[in-house]
């Protein structure tokens, strides 16, 4: 193994992980912008209002149940709010 085949490989290495990184990066960016479409402008400018600060579960579900969205039924939800998981 020379120098050259190294410094090649490494930076293939380096492309594909940028590359990896780029794509998941557009992706992500994509499906957040759909997500936030979908909320309603309430919620938006809820969320919106403190952008700095990561609101619990507990503490989303209050927001949305003063929006007048009633009472949120937690038996509903498919997964757990608190670790991400829908």
């Amino acid at each position: 193994m020379n120098v050259n085949e190294l410094l090649s490989g490494g930076l293939v290495g380096a492309f594909f992980s940028w590359l990896f990184t780029y794509i998941y990066y557009r992706i992500s960016s994509r499906d957040q912008r759909l997500l936030f479409s979908k909320l309603s402008q309430e919620i938006r400018e809820t969320v919106l209002t403190s952008p700095e600060k990561i609101l619990s579960g507990e503490e989303l579900k209050k927001r949305l149940e003063l929006l007048e969205n009633g009472p949120i039924d937690a038996r509903r939800l498919k997964g757990d709010i608190d670790a991400g998981t829908f």
